[in-house]
């Protein structure tokens, strides 16, 4: 993709996140005006949960409650926006709390389907309610909450649903007392703490003693990417590894490197990848870091590791770098085979191909 394109990938990207925070409403961050101080109040909705069980606004009632976003098969925010959920959990174990994500893609969302989504992410999780929403009632329950989930029928964007990144808390009585970008790290942090002032709470105490980094790989949740080598860079047979991390750079996957990756996540990633990864600074200490680190590097590669060196090619339709493996999303036409960064660039693909084909 030569330098001209990139820069207007990059503003259209730019715009497009532009439009959801704008469609998402005005800030509404609990430092705006009194803290915690209430906002609006939540809407009705009934939804069956990933187990089949009805949760409405009513049955919420009682518990502090923090609410996000997301659809399954989306491979760019959501992957990110559920780590961030699965973070806070975390951050909050032991709070009586609970963590409602609602889809917003109500054709494809089941609860079977969401069910299998909550395994893959944090099967142990019972405070997480997964729910499925109907093609008629979203838009009511986005309007009534004040943010952004609606198809995305045109432009560049790989998203086939715009939605909002931010995150919600809503108190016992139904009232929403924060609006948080998800992307802004005090933010996100300010968010673990007001769940706790308005629960009246405190989290239960981590255990210490030695560091069992394998359970906390999947504590963590880094299987929910790392393990489909279609969204995030397998991590088998990484030691010694070069990785590509675009414009011809090339580095070692030592422990310096790994070690990075987890604290800053976008400072060398592997090029072909779009799905974002969440920062764990401040949320491990040093000897967990330490301990997962030496335990990534040490895991034997089962040949997945090729995934990751798998050649570059660019979307056609929004120029954005991604991976030509068996698993990426394509498509054939005229006996050439394309790769896309989204269900949603290869959607826009398939129905006009020679809008894109130059």
């Amino acid at each position: 993709m030569g330098p001209k394109r990139a820069v207007v990938s990059l503003l259209v990207v730019a715009a497009v996140v532009g439009l959801a925070i704008w469609l998402s409403g005005p800030g509404l961050g609990p430092s705006d005006g009194k803290k915690l101080a209430p906002l609006f109040a939540a809407p009705a909705f009934a939804y069956p949960d990933q187990h089949g069980q009805t949760v409405t606004l009513e049955t919420m009632k009682g518990k502090v409650w923090v609410a996000n976003f997301i659809y399954t098969t989306c491979r760019t925010m959501c992957p990110l926006l559920t780590a961030k959920m699965v973070q806070l959990q975390r951050r909050l174990d032991g709070a009586d709390v609970r963590f409602v994500s609602f889809s917003v893609d109500p054709e494809h969302d089941t609860p079977a389907v969401m069910a299998e989504y909550a395994k893959r992410w944090r099967a142990e999780e019972t405070r997480w309610l997964l729910l499925s929403t109907g093609p008629q009632t979203l838009p009511l329950t986005a309007q009534g909450f004040k943010i952004a989930a609606e198809k995305n029928d045109g432009g560049d964007a790989g998203d086939a649903i715009f939605h909002t990144s931010r995150f919600l808390l809503v108190d016992a009585e139904g009232l929403v007392r924060g609006v948080y970008d998800s992307e802004d790290r005090e933010q996100f942090k300010a968010l673990a703490d007001d769940v706790l002032t308005l629960s009246k709470q405190k989290p239960a105490a981590l255990a210490h003693g030695k560091v069992d980094a394998e359970a906390l790989y999947h504590e963590l949740s880094c299987a929910g990417c790392h393990e489909r080598s279609e969204l995030a860079p397998p991590l088998r047979g990484l030691n010694g590894k070069r990785r590509d991390i675009g414009n011809a750079q090339l580095v070692n996957a030592d422990a310096a490197y790994v070690r990075e990756s987890i604290l800053v996540p976008d400072a060398k990633r592997v090029a072909g990848y779009s799905v974002r990864m969440p920062t764990y600074a401040g949320l491990l200490d040093d000897a967990q870091l330490d301990a997962l680190v030496k335990w990534v590097l040490a895991r034997p590669d089962d040949g997945s590791a090729a995934a990751a060196d798998a050649t570059l090619e660019t979307d056609p339709v929004c120029g954005m770098a991604v991976r030509a493996a068996p698993d990426s999303i394509q498509a054939t036409h005229e006996g050439h085979t394309y790769y896309f960064c989204s269900p949603g660039c290869r959607e826009r693909f398939v129905a006009h191909p020679g809008a894109f084909i130059k």
